[in-house]
Formats: structure tokens, C-alpha cells, sequence
């Protein structure tokens, strides 16, 4: 617990390696909320939160659900099985492919739109800042490898037979039994993913400093790159502690609310 605790403390000093440590109180704080990028930094990682409960909780469990269905238990674990070979992949190298895809020139999506007639959608997508943003989001498109489909089909395997088989002979089916049976019965798990998928979008940094570095300008910008960056480009450590601070309470309370 050393290095998290030292963090959040040193959030209130001048902070710089190879000098004494300076308590400045919240000096740090209004430093970072005086940067004119702040406000469109808070602005991206508040759409990337919205967007992560889609991609992260609501995808996965439309796939847990069409994986539950099959009948075949042979099929449901080659299903199992190619959901979760896509994590095997290194995080950076899976970043690399994508920022690949979204290549202006060379990029398969491009040709692929401009092959079926779609010109006007060919874009530049890493370097429109109409588009940044959208273009990290679609990362991992459609969204249904790895982890939280697993966990959703776990949860799904635990509700007993005879409550499927009751509500089977109640003639409650389809859409219905979801919403009545399903989601109720894994509403732990949906909890859980729901705050993952929050902390993950506000701290995480690493898709847009590989694919954008949070530009063009500052479209793509958000509070995680911004200490990466005051820390090891800049070496202000206490103002980095200090964003890390932000966004533990953020995080903290969004955990708080969920469990709630």
C-alpha cells in the first residue's frame, strides 16, 4: 500500500525527483484547473464513462445471452473459447492493429468503405477531431471478447433449472425472461463489470497515448494522459499525484453509488 498512499500524499507538495519535497497545500489542484485542456479532458473521459457501461457491460451480456442459448454444449465452448482468445494478445500490439485498421491510407477500413461505394465516410480518422474520439471508443468493435462475457455466462450458468423451467411453463420467453429472470438474477455481476468499466474509464490512458497522444489538439485528451505526461515528461510529480488524486475520489464515489 506504500506506493498509492505515498501518491495521494505527495498530491500536496512541489514534487520533483531530485529535490526536497515542498508542501504548496492545494496549490497542485488549482494549477491543473487553471490548464485550458482540463475542462475538454473531464469532457472526453465523461463520454468515454457513458460509453464504457455500453461497450463493456451491455455488449458483453447481449453475447453471454446468445452463447447461453445454444443448445449444444460443444458449440458453447468453442463460443467460450473464441471469445476469450482475443485477450491473449498483448494490450499495446492489440492497440497497434487497430491504429493500423484507421489508417488513412493504408488502413483496411478505408478501403473497405471505398470498395462498397461509402467515399464520403473515408476519413482520417485518428487526425479529425470529429473523429478521434469515436475512433478510440470503436476499439475492440463489437465488443464481445474477454472477460465480462465470461463472467456474464458464469452468472447465467448459476440460475437454478427449475426457476428457468417455471418460468418455461409460465410461457415467460425470450426478451421477457431476460428482463423478469436474467438480469435480476445477475445483478452482481452486473454491478461488478459496471464498476470496472467506470474505474477503467477514468484512469485508463494507455489507447490514446498509443494511437493518439491525446490529439489532434486536445480532442482526445483525458485526465490519465495528462499525469503520464506531467510525471515522466515534465517531472512534476506532485502535480501528477494530484490529477491521480481526482481521479481516486471519482472513482471512489462512482464505486460508492454503484454498490448502492
Amino acid at each position: 500500500y506504500y506506493p498509492p498512499i505515498l501518491g495521494l500524499y505527495r498530491s500536496f507538495f512541489d514534487w520533483r525527483l531530485g529535490q526536497e519535497p515542498v508542501f504548496v497545500g492545494l496549490q497542485n489542484f488549482q494549477t491543473y484547473f487553471s490548464l485550458p485542456e482540463t475542462g475538454r479532458e473531464f469532457r472526453n473521459v465523461g463520454i468515454l464513462l457513458v460509453l464504457s457501461l455500453f461497450t463493456q457491460v451491455f455488449m458483453p451480456f447481449i453475447m453471454a445471452e446468445l452463447i447461453f442459448a445454444v443448445r449444444s454444449k460443444t458449440l458453447k465452448e468453442i463460443y467460450r473459447l473464441l471469445i476469450i482468445i482475443p485477450t491473449l494478445v498483448p494490450g499495446v500490439v492489440y492497440v497497434l492493429l487497430w491504429r493500423h485498421i484507421y489508417d488513412p491510407n493504408l488502413g483496411p477500413l478505408n478501403a473497405l468503405l471505398k470498395t462498397i461505394g461509402l467515399d464520403s465516410l473515408a476519413v482520417n480518422w485518428l487526425g479529425d477531431p470529429n473523429t478521434a474520439l469515436l475512433a478510440i471508443i470503436g476499439v475492440g468493435f463489437p465488443w464481445v471478447a474477454g472477460v465480462g462475457t465470461l463472467i456474464f455466462l458464469g452468472g447465467l450458468a448459476h440460475i437454478s433449472d427449475s426457476v428457468l423451467d417455471a418460468c418455461l411453463l409460465d410461457g415467460c420467453q425470450g426478451f421477457k425472461r431476460v428482463r423478469l429472470i436474467d438480469i435480476p438474477l445477475v445483478l452482481p455481476q452486473i454491478r461488478l463489470l459496471t464498476v470496472l468499466a467506470s474505474i477503467a474509464a477514468l484512469t485508463t490512458f494507455e489507447s490514446v497515448l498509443v494511437m493518439t497522444r491525446g490529439g489532434p489538439g486536445y480532442a482526445t485528451s483525458v485526465p490519465g494522459l495528462r499525469m503520464f505526461e506531467r510525471a515522466f515528461t515534465t517531472g512534476q510529480f506532485g502535480l501528477a499525484s494530484s490529477i491521480g488524486l481526482l481521479l481516486f475520489v471519482f472513482a471512489l464515489a462512482l464505486t460508492f453509488v454503484v454498490n448502492r
